[in-house]
């Protein structure tokens, strides 16, 4: 009986130590950094706006230094014709892709359509290839 009563107790420690759980953890804080990009000094929310999710925060977070770098290779001629903050997602999202274990190429035009629904794979690669060269090389 004794036994049963211990086994019970431990259970009950346990339990009431799990529920307490979440309320002990803290929310990992997010940086709002600033780089310079486009000739000014930005952050993620001035940079995207309501776009600036909390993926777009951690990718800006991590890759966006190199940003100003990134917007001055050759991205084609498609690459030309967009604004400074498209062509500063599409190269994060390319670094949020590769970063990911077994994602290529082809999720990463999967994710690009979304907002450039018309863009094609050759005018997509080289967002892709110059982010993998300069934007992020370690992801």
């Amino acid at each position: 009986m004794l036994t049963v009563a211990a086994v019970f107790g431990i259970g009950f420690v346990i339990a009431r130590e799990m529920s307490d759980l979440p309320s002990r953890v803290t929310p990992r804080a997010v940086e709002d950094r600033s780089v310079t990009f486009a000739g000014g000094t930005v952050t993620c929310a001035t940079l995207f706006g309501d776009g600036c999710d909390i993926d777009a925060q951690l990718a800006f977070d991590r890759w966006g230094g190199q940003l100003d770098v990134f917007a001055s290779r050759d991205l084609g001629p498609w690459g030309r014709g967009l604004s400074a903050p498209e062509v500063a997602k599409l190269g994060l999202q390319a670094c949020d892709t590769a970063s990911m274990p077994g994602r290529t190429f082809l999720e990463f035009v999967e994710t690009a359509r979304i907002d450039h629904p018309d863009a094609s794979s050759p005018q997509l690669s080289p967002f892709w290839d110059e982010a993998g060269r300069v934007l992020c090389p370690s992801a």
